[in-house]
């Protein structure tokens, strides 16, 4: 076993690594188990941790990786919660495995949630939300029997596995509570989700905002709670059912979510729509998208209720269907900015101003106003942020909950 391992853990190997695991995960199998287990614990270089710990994890031995969930050795530890997670998981409609007692799983994982490692302990919380439904029972006998030091992790598996509805009134009621306690003393932070959307308008008035764009069940809410759920509806497709809109930020209010995309195919009609009847109501209005690692940017400005302009540049064919009014100051003061003649005048060109203007969607909006991305201590708030749904949620279904920052 030893010369395989050496292979293994050598760079000067003519077999492949991944070769070399298969041979000892998959058909030594079992018996070269222990030996993985020592090579992993007296591993002292990241390299080799890495490499044993995807053998390790390979095994599929299930009551031989819950006997490691107690190693004196983190990596061991971490290394067999992920080794549970791979053969066990019931994340993404995958059926239980055969022959395993899950409840067993659930009790041996429940103590890693408080270990004094903190990548084993977030390993743990995120193998007990894969676990199937035997894990919200368990979480609540946490919260309402202990231990104590686990009571907090419990709340945020629970949070996951079944969303806000999964806890107890009294559980709701205590994140309620903290919510606005900390909304009265933060500071605003940056609110940028990698792909961002958001509305803005030139007030304070955030409950006009609100009854004009028709929002409802509207609940206080922290800077890092609307970043935290703007995240969670970006990163797994399009969630129009809910928005977080800011307190008052530099005389702004921003709302921001999917909903709000002005570029998006499925959205741009009514948000041209919302934002022309923001202006008209507050003599400006705005809505914007900006897709960081080349997802390209979107901007609507109005002005009295009329449409002052409108672009999209993601880079496809259907773009120029967008594209009302003619360019701002603003995007021939960036072409500018870059050396390029500017968009509009005889000699641009069009393909450079396409590209350039993929990143402009941040720019235009703090030249204009507000940018969510240049929040921070030195912005002045006033107010209290909120999280809303949107009149989509009503004809579609509430938005999926889940554990997000406060």
């Amino acid at each position: 076993m030893r010369p395989l391992l050496d292979e293994l853990l050598g760079d000067a190997s003519p077999v492949p690594h991944h070769e070399i695991e298969i041979v000892l995960a998959e058909r030594i199998g079992p018996a070269a188990f222990d030996e993985v287990v020592a090579a992993l614990a007296g591993a002292t270089d990241e390299e080799s941790r890495r490499r044993l710990s995807r053998v390790f994890s390979r095994f599929g031995a299930v009551d031989r990786y819950v006997e490691a969930l107690s190693h004196p050795s983190a990596r061991i530890r971490g290394s067999a919660a992920y080794g549970i997670q791979s053969a066990c998981s019931m994340a993404f409609g995958r059926e239980p495995k055969p022959g395993v007692d899950y409840a067993l799983l659930i009790d041996a994982l429940i103590p890693l949630l408080a270990d004094p490692d903190p990548d084993v302990a977030q390993r743990a919380e995120w193998v007990l939300t894969m676990l199937g439904p035997g894990v919200e029972g368990r979480m609540r006998d946490v919260r309402v029997h202990g231990p104590a030091h686990l009571r907090s992790r419990a709340l945020t598996v629970l949070a996951q596995v079944g969303g806000e509805e999964a806890l107890s009134s009294a559980d709701r009621a205590a994140v309620e509570r903290l919510i606005r306690i900390k909304v009265l003393h933060e500071q605003a932070q940056p609110l940028d989700t990698c792909s961002t959307s958001w509305i803005a308008v030139p007030t304070g008035d955030q409950r006009g905002i609100v009854e004009q764009l028709g929002l409802f069940e509207v609940r206080p809410a922290t800077f890092a709670l609307g970043l935290s759920i703007g995240m969670h509806d970006t990163e797994d497709g399009a969630e129009y059912g809910r928005v977080y809109v800011t307190p008052e930020v530099d005389g702004w209010t921003l709302v921001l979510g999917p909903w709000c995309n002005p570029g998006n195919p499925e959205r741009a009609q009514d948000v041209l729509r919302l934002v022309t009847e923001l202006s008209r109501r507050y003599g400006r209005a705005q809505a914007y998208y900006f897709g960081e690692h080349g997802g390209g940017s979107s901007w609507l400005v109005a002005q009295g209720g009329d449409v002052v302009r409108r672009f999209r540049s993601p880079g496809t064919n259907d773009d120029a269907q967008f594209t009302v009014g003619e360019p701002l100051p603003e995007e021939r003061a960036a072409c500018v900015e870059e050396g390029l003649t500017p968009v509009g005048d005889a000699g641009a060109d069009d393909k450079e101003w396409m590209e350039l203007a993929g990143y402009l969607g941040t720019y235009l909006a703090q030249r204009l106003g507000v940018s969510p991305t240049d929040l921070g201590p030195h912005t002045t708030v006033r107010g209290v942020g909120a999280v809303a749904l949107t009149p989509y949620a009503r004809e579609h279904g509430r938005p999926l909950t889940g554990a997000y920052d406060i």
